[in-house]
């Protein structure tokens, strides 16, 4: 079972473009079960990507909704490959039962206020996608 700050691998889901995509990692920011749009969840999250280059990068973290995941380390292993960042503008709503997907690792407390923190300013701005397309 994940819970809040937990990152998780979905094996496939159907991002904000409506492909199917494989294999993606999550950050936890909601594990309290409800409903949106008449469709029950049991978790929201928010995509995690990587950098492919340092220009990549730059570019990404100049727009206020990319938040860097500076690297964090699960029982002693570092665990991401590459650097990446978290896409804080777009709400991926999951239901459990309906997902294949493993807990992977945690994000640190720090970050996740800073992730919250900053998913409400992004909202006080209308500035979040809600994405339910894999409740259905």
């Amino acid at each position: 079972m994940c819970k809040l700050g937990d990152i998780i691998v979905v094996n496939k889901y159907i991002g904000d473009d409506g492909k199917e995509i494989g294999r993606h990692s999550f950050v936890v920011i909601d594990d309290n079960p409800d409903c949106i749009k008449g469709l029950e969840y049991t978790h929201v999250t928010t995509v995690i990507s990587s950098f492919k280059s340092e220009e990549q990068r730059k570019q990404k973290l100049s727009h206020e909704e990319n938040m860097e995941i500076i690297e964090f380390e699960k029982d002693g292993i570092k665990k991401f490959k590459k650097p990446s960042y978290i896409k804080a503008d777009k709400l991926f709503y999951f239901n459990k039962d309906k997902l294949d997907y493993y807990v992977f690792a945690r994000i640190s407390d720090d970050l996740l206020d800073e992730l919250m923190k900053l998913i409400l300013h992004l909202a006080e701005e209308d500035k979040i996608a809600i994405i339910t397309e894999n409740l259905v």
